[in-house]
């Protein structure tokens, strides 16, 4: 067996890549450092553990994080981390938590009174606090600020007066009623509640009792003290945001406010800067009000110890610091988010700031889009476009530090590829997910996106949230909220997630996922139809519906319907030019080797072919070389190509992207050479065909529209025909 390496714990220098060394960390190689640079932080589980009771001072509990990092703000006033050795020092020789010294006591000697025990730990902890005091005492010798307490200008209070209305006191705070709210969720006894917003539009409100709809009393734009914003951060949201709200931000800051989880699938590019300002907004309200609580929750307790009296139990932490994770789907929207952070959070300095950007962003040389895609591809795809990422943000009065530590960090910002990297899978040999078992906000944006990345990826995250840390990270259990250690932290997460539509994936993650004790919305709008917007005349669109009672056959039947009914016709009509749209790369799996098998003149195009293959593909289309085309949904949402050559387009399914469905048809025109001998050949005019079954509902409504899509899934009739 290979011995483990064993390292001893002594003050050193950072290394090149800004990694303290001789800290309990194992030398970084060439990959390790190219890792770090490409990814923004290791894998935690690179972070090798010592053997020995010295490195067990490497990190420390979550509350004495808060006042390191309050009190090395006043020693600093912004420096950089080199600033912190000396700090460091008065840690070294810290003792380990009182849980794993109790664990470790009951082992040794399981007939031990737990009497004795407790006695002693009472000692141990007598002793940390003594040493915050003395620093504490440094600090004022030195001239400067005890900054133990809140964020100062009056902020206690401010909580004395606000703490009893607060939504995050009431959230967090009172959990008399917690098991019985518990079991109403797992049972699924929701009280649904619809009704109209003017601004939202359709809302589905889930609660676990019977109370009337209070969102019709929501208060006035003009009382911002009503949010209970902090009031640092309510300064510059006034400087970031002129000073006010927009409707649709005071509206669904209402519901982020109230510690409901969330379901917005009206997102448009119009609005995606406003969404991530006012969840931005409320992720950092979150983070200064838990550090408010905790650093108050200190002084109280010093304050006891320093007059020798008792005190009550005080459970105000998690397992681990991270209490937001923010899921996006490439570094441009990290970068964007990240800008909104500095802004808001209204620090002097961000540690790694320019390390960020270098690798977050990219060089107006670097941009090869093409300005005349559609606006929405462009806000996707402008800049950096990689997949790959994830980052740690740690705050402090004033700064906030890029490329944390997962476990120092406050907020996480990642992709789902970049954290299933992380996460591994079981019977991985290094995998960690601990930094996520006290995530009390979690928010997903561009669901849409992500769905056309790997959503299982997301699935897997969320299976991994909130579960009992397998290792203690120097936890102070004493501390930790109960609803941690009884496993039921789930049900007070918030989970926010934007999409621009409503799928049965997303949907799904919302009955399964979003288990929130304080209820749940769903906000979707009436759809008008992408129909609509078909420019192209003389077109006729004809909607099949394939009878189907169990999902599980729908995929079966829809290729048999296709293979006996649609095929036959088109090869006895002798059409040539047809594009075949296919949603899922399985079905164009299946079509192809059907095609193949059958001896068919067609080509195809999917996410997966190189530039090569798409450019033959494309010419022997254009060209009549081939009659049929085998076209993905995630080829045309990934690179927006205008297919020329098209005569006839057969939808295999619905587009998920209902703005494909226009988009395609207008693409349609007859060439020169071709338009004369289409017009005289009555086989050659323009037809649409789409297959459909009543498990494509939501997909449905957005290309018909909400008014018609109910009666062409109940109706009698099986085929609905509509022309321009």
């Amino acid at each position: 067996m290979k011995r483990k390496r064993n390292f001893s714990v002594r003050k050193g220098k950072k290394n090149k890549v800004g990694i303290k060394k001789g800290l309990g960390i194992k030398k970084l190689t060439r990959k390790d450092k190219e890792t770090l640079e490409e990814y923004g932080t290791l894998n935690p589980t690179e972070l090798e553990e010592s053997e020995s009771d010295e490195t067990e001072g490497n990190q420390f509990d979550e509350e004495r994080n808060w006042e390191e990092d309050e009190m090395m703000n006043e020693i600093s006033d912004g420096e950089t981390d080199d600033d912190d050795e000396s700090f460091e020092e008065l840690y070294l020789d810290k003792p380990d938590s009182s849980y794993r010294k109790l664990v470790g006591l009951l082992q040794v000697n399981k007939n031990q009174k737990l009497d004795e025990v407790v006695v002693k730990e009472v000692v141990e902890i007598d002793k940390v606090k003594g040493k915050i005091d003395d620093v504490e005492i440094n600090l004022k010798d030195e001239g400067g600020e005890n900054n133990i307490k809140s964020e100062g200008d009056n902020n206690n209070d401010y909580d004395q007066e606000q703490n009893a209305k607060d939504e995050f006191e009431r959230h967090f705070g009172n959990q008399q009623i917690l098991n019985g709210k518990v079991s109403m969720i797992e049972q699924k006894k929701w009280n649904i509640i619809n009704y109209e917003n003017s601004v939202l539009n359709t809302v589905s409100k889930y609660t676990l009792n019977n109370e009337e709809n209070d969102d019709n009393n929501e208060s006035d734009m003009k009382n911002l003290n009503s949010l209970k914003i902090r009031p640092k951060l309510l300064e510059t949201w006034k400087k970031v945001n002129d000073n006010t709200f927009t409707d649709l931000q005071w509206h669904l800051f209402q519901q982020f406010n109230k510690y409901r989880d969330v379901l917005y699938t009206n997102r448009i590019v119009e609005d995606s800067h406003k969404l991530k300002c006012v969840y931005a907004l409320h992720a950092l309200n979150h983070i200064f009000k838990v550090r408010n609580r905790v650093l108050k929750s200190n002084e109280k307790l010093n304050n006891a110890h320093a007059a020798g009296k008792d005190i009550d139990e005080i459970r105000d932490q998690g397992f681990t610091r991270p209490k937001v994770l923010i899921l996006l789907p490439f570094r441009n929207s990290a970068m964007d988010l990240v800008e909104i952070l500095i802004k808001l959070s209204g620090t002097d300095q961000q540690e790694n700031r320019k390390r960020f950007f270098e690798s977050f962003g990219i060089t107006s040389e670097q941009e090869k889009i093409d300005p005349k895609k559609p606006a929405d591809f462009l806000a996707t795809f402008k800049g950096n476009i990689d997949d790959m990422f994830r980052i740690g943000i740690k705050f402090t009065r004033k700064s906030m530090k890029f490329y944390a530590e997962f476990y120092n960090a406050d907020i996480i910002i990642a992709s789902p590829l970049g954290l299933r990297m992380i996460i591994g899978a079981e019977g991985d040999k290094k995998r960690d997910f601990d930094f996520l078992s006290s995530i009390e906000i979690m928010i997903v944006d561009q669901c849409d996106t992500l769905l056309m990345q790997n959503w299982d990826y997301v699935e897997h995250i969320f299976s991994h949230m909130n579960l009992i840390p397998q290792k203690s990270h120097d936890c102070d259990f004493s501390r930790v909220k109960e609803w941690y250690l009884d496993g039921r932290a789930k049900y007070l997460r918030q989970t926010i997630v934007f999409a621009d539509y409503l799928t049965p994936e997303i949907n799904a993650l919302f009955n399964k996922q979003m288990n929130n004790v304080d209820g749940k919305i769903k906000i979707k709008h009436h759809h008008k139809g992408t129909i609509l917007d078909v420019n192209a005349t003389n077109i006729r669109q004809t909607f099949t519906r394939i009878e189907c009672n169990l999902l599980s056959e729908v995929d079966d039947l829809r290729f048999k319907y296709f293979t006996e009914k649609v095929l036959p016709k088109i090869r006895k009509m002798n059409l040539s030019h047809v594009m075949i749209f296919i949603p899922s790369y399985f079905d164009f799996v299946r079509l192809r080797n059907y095609f193949e098998d059958n001896s068919f003149s067609f080509t195809s195009i999917n996410e997966y072919a190189s530039v090569s293959d798409v450019t033959r593909a494309r010419t022997y289309f254009l060209n009549g070389k081939k009659n049929y085309l085998l076209y993905t949904e995630r080829f045309h949402f990934f690179r927006r190509n205008h297919i020329k050559g098209i005569h006839h387009i057969i939808f295999y399914a619905l587009p998920d992207h209902a703005h494909f469905y226009s988009e395609l048809l207008n693409f349609i025109q007859l060439s020169p050479s071709n338009k004369t001998s289409a017009i005289e050949n009555s086989n050659e005019m323009i037809s649409i065909s789409v297959l459909f079954s009543k498990f494509d509902q939501l997909r449905l409504e957005r290309v018909v529209g909400t008014s018609k899509f109910c009666k062409m899934l109940q109706g009698e009739k099986k085929v609905y025909t509509f022309s321009n």
